[in-house]
């Protein structure tokens, strides 16, 4: 499929659902990075798993690539009636000006903080003085073992970013925005929708593959873009109605950036 007609099929839509995959954290590139890979082990052996969000955000500023992509689905998705689910953790898409009412991240970020012990009702928003003294340990500059983490005013517990990286994950930071997601989906029924999947692998497939492959099949005006390297292709109920793309999504939609 052309790029130019992945525009022919969101201009004759009149919703359009994303799902951005796990392409979406530029994996592949920040595996090449020896600097990432140092600090990734040094985070291991401190036992801080929970700042990896910030750490790939880190390290992924530079790759231009990724930028592109994201600055392409923003211009794809202006002016159009979208809705975002994204599984990555980076915060990125939020960055490009991707609308916050128009986006949900059930797998987290690092734009929040929550109890490490899973307190109810301990979600904060983080501050950036605190992400400069994590940028100042993934220089060098400082221990990991001696950053000063935020403290839980119930239980007195280290807080840490709320996503899939913490022990207990707290649902509830994503909370609000899921229910404005299904909010929005119950108005596609009967409209002609675009569902964009893209670089959605099987890691988060009740999220995204699974869950809009149910989507299309309940919605006869719905149709689906599917762009996954390896894994494009169609269930049969719905293979009429699909367009497959065999290629890494952040390639394809940096390509995009082009027209």
């Amino acid at each position: 499929m052309e790029h130019s007609e992945l525009i022919e099929i969101l201009d004759a839509a009149d919703m359009v659902l994303v799902g951005m995959g796990e392409d979406f954290e530029g994996k592949e590139a920040l595996e090449q990075n020896e600097d990432y890979l140092k600090v990734c082990g040094e985070i291991a052996d401190a036992g801080m798993e929970w700042i990896m969000p910030y750490v790939n955000r880190y390290f992924s500023e530079k790759n231009e690539k990724l930028q592109m992509a994201l600055q392409a689905l923003k211009k794809l998705l202006d002016k159009r009636n979208y809705f975002v689910v994204s599984v990555c953790m980076n915060g990125m898409a939020a960055e490009t000006g991707i609308l916050p009412e128009r986006m949900t991240e059930p797998c987290g970020s690092y734009t929040k903080l929550q109890c490490a012990s899973g307190c109810e009702g301990s979600i904060l928003p983080v501050e950036t003085m605190f992400l400069k003294e994590i940028e100042k340990c993934i220089r060098g500059e400082k221990e990991w073992r001696m950053l000063e983490t935020p403290v839980c005013e119930q239980c007195q517990s280290p807080m840490v970013f709320n996503s899939l990286y913490a022990e207990h994950y707290a649902e509830e930071g994503y909370k609000a925005g899921w229910e404005r997601y299904t909010k929005w989906l119950q108005g596609t029924l009967g409209k002609k929708l675009c569902v964009l999947e893209l670089g959605a692998g099987l890691m988060f497939a009740g999220i995204l593959r699974f869950r809009f492959e149910k989507i299309v099949a309940l919605n006869q005006k719905a149709g689906i873009v599917r762009i996954h390297r390896s894994l494009y292709q169609m269930p049969n109920e719905i293979s009429g109605r699909g367009k497959s793309i065999s290629q890494n999504a952040v390639d394809f939609m940096a390509e995009t950036a082009k027209l």
